[in-house]
């Protein structure tokens, strides 16, 4: 039986996801070269400017092509590897890391945005979420083999790394195959009609396309009534029904109380991001065979994030085998909690204190949290309104980055408090 090779597609969504992710985990791979003594802050220029970027997402987004948002993805992945690798200022490559972050960010809002105008979502949302996964191993490994193995600076590592923003813009621009579905069903209807950002205005669009004047189109433009596809009408009546039947464009007042509409998938979200991470930074640092020991520690955390990443990979790949309910959804989260609240009782009292155990349970936070992020993305492009389902998806991003956010002040403060209780210092 032959092999059945993947799409253009879904290999599109896998590496674009697997790409997006990697400048992030890169720069929390190397935190301790980037800021020796404040690898917390690293953490935090890691995840604020992508907050802030989903958080205005929704004001802004449909005024810019999705082509306009990867170039300027493309331009903050170089800038932030020449910025760390070169600096000699922690300050400046804190920067550097913010740069990284927003580039994180809007390639995630944009790309998990995109997803609703192909015929298949789930197949975009699943190979996507995949490549996320992958990339918390694949950033890990490239700092791992290149800086550890290899004996590569820091500098030169993140020099070699601007591979993968060529690889970004190529596999966008070239491979990926144009949307099947007219943005101009959208809600995101409020862009420029003007022909600013490749799109052109409603008068044009009543035409027949010529091969020639379809070509010279952006094929991934902002959404917009006059919104050029891969497949033009053929006839200006149907252009005209087209045009008829697109929504009004909704306020920038109307955007925000629609994100309010969306509690339901990103409260889940949010909690098993602030649970997962809240555990990696708060209980698991402060776990070790013995836990006095500095090296047993570091230890036990690099495996424990391994074993996570391995768990978080499979199941964001699980989304076209097993499509969870709304229930499933809540409950995974609640689950993740006590695994959260177990981890701290395992740290602070030494219950069930087995390495091999416990590795077991990360993987199975890992599963936890890569199942979440798989349906509820899966579920809003399912449940939302057609018309929506573009902006929901760019809006609901933001949970998961709200959810780090929280999770890196609690996981500090768990970890002051599990130090103390042992007597150790940092």
């Amino acid at each position: 039986m032959p092999i059945e090779l993947p799409s253009d597609l879904a290999a599109s969504f896998w590496l674009l996801g697997l790409i997006n992710n990697s400048a992030y985990v890169i720069m929390i791979a190397g935190a301790k070269e980037i800021n020796e003594g404040g690898v917390a802050l690293v953490f935090l220029c890691n995840v604020l400017p992508s907050f802030l970027c989903k958080l205005t997402g929704p004001a802004w987004f449909h005024l810019v092509s999705y082509s306009a948002r990867i170039n300027a993805c493309m331009l903050l992945m170089s800038s932030s590897f020449f910025v760390v690798g070169l600096a000699s200022d922690y300050r400046v490559k804190l920067f550097g890391v913010c740069l990284a972050s927003l580039q994180s960010g809007l390639g995630e809002a944009s790309i998990l945005a995109l997803s609703s105008r192909y015929e298949d979502p789930t197949l975009c949302l699943t190979c996507w979420s995949s490549g996320t996964g992958a990339a918390g191993v694949f950033g890990f490994a490239w700092v791992y083999v290149l800086n550890t193995l290899l004996g590569w600076s820091f500098a030169v590592t993140l020099g070699v790394a601007n591979l993968l923003t060529a690889c970004f813009g190529a596999i966008f621009f070239i491979m990926l195959p144009a949307p099947d579905k007219d943005p101009s069903l959208d809600v995101d209807s409020a862009s420029d009609s003007d022909g600013v950002n490749g799109v052109v205005d409603d008068s044009e669009n009543l035409l027949p396309s010529s091969p020639s004047s379809s070509a010279d189109l952006d094929p991934f433009p902002p959404a917009s009534p006059s919104a050029s596809l891969k497949k033009p009408s053929s006839s200006s009546s149907s252009s005209s029904s087209s045009l008829a039947s697109s929504p009004a464009p909704m306020s920038c007042m109307s955007r925000f109380l629609f994100a309010r509409t969306l509690w339901p998938y990103m409260i889940p979200l949010f909690l098993v991001y602030f649970a997962e991470y809240a555990m990696q930074s708060g209980t698991w640092a402060a776990i070790g065979f013995p836990v006095t020991d500095e090296s047993a520690r570091k230890a036990f955390y690099q495996q424990a994030n391994w074993v996570y990443q391995g768990g978080v990979f499979v199941s964001r790949s699980s989304g076209r085998f097993w499509r969870a309910g709304i229930a499933a959804l809540w409950a995974m989260p609640v689950v993740q909690c006590f695994m959260l609240v177990f981890f701290y009782l395992v740290a602070s009292y030494q219950i069930m204190y087995d390495a091999a155990f416990l590795l077991v349970l990360c993987f199975f936070v890992g599963l936890l949290g890569g199942a979440v992020y798989v349906n509820a993305f899966n579920i809003i492009s399912r449940e939302v309104e057609e018309g929506k389902v573009e902006l929901a998806l760019a809006t609901a991003s933001v949970a998961d980055s709200m959810g780090i956010m929280l999770s890196d002040v609690t996981g500090l403060f768990l970890q002051a408090c599990i130090y103390e209780k042992y007597g150790i210092t940092g």
